[in-house]
This record gives structure tokens, sequence and C-alpha cells, in this order.
């Protein structure tokens, strides 16, 4: 299986996103350093909807409630999207396993 490129990933998420900020009302620009709950505004809920798309348009699940988790014990408890992308693309690439 040939290994899925952040570049690729990015594309994906950011698509992914843009479609889910029209129902946000949400009319910034959404980059890499965009983070999901202080600039997008994002609910628990919302992370649910996006780990559902995730896993949806890659086919397979994900092990978002631990990085959710991983969150949690953040002094800043929030994510850019560039982790996101990264997680995303250590799962596919099977290089999470010992990380």
């Amino acid at each position: 299986m040939t290994a899925v490129t952040q570049e690729v990933i990015l594309n994906d998420v950011l698509k992914l996103l843009n479609e889910l900020a029209r129902d946000w009302e949400y009319s910034g620009e959404i980059t890499p350093d965009t983070w999901l709950f202080a600039d997008l505004g994002f609910e628990s809920i919302d992370a649910v909807v996006l780990a559902s798309f995730v896993q949806e348009h890659y086919g397979r699940p994900f092990p978002f409630p631990q990085l959710l988790a991983d969150i949690g014990q953040r002094p800043v408890r929030d994510l850019r999207i560039s982790e996101l992308v990264l997680f995303i693309q250590q799962h596919l690439n099977g290089s999470a396993a010992g990380a």
C-alpha cells in the first residue's frame, strides 16, 4: 500500500472542514495553523462529526478517543489542523504502532 502524504491528507481535511464550516457559518480562512476549538468554535459534538467524516472518507477507524484524551491532558486543550493531519497520516500509514 502506498503511503498517504501529509499534503494529500491536509487537502482532504481542509475540504471536509470547509464543507462543515458552511453549517457553522464560519467564514474565515481555514489553514494548517487553525485551532479546531478556539478558532472554529468546535464543541465536542463537532469533534465527533469530524471524526465520523474522516473515518468514512478513509474507510477505516481511527483511535479518536485516545486523541481527545491526550488533548484533555494538555495545558492548551485544543488541536491544530496540522496536528490532526499528522495523527491521520500516522494511523493511515501504520507508523503509529508504538507511538
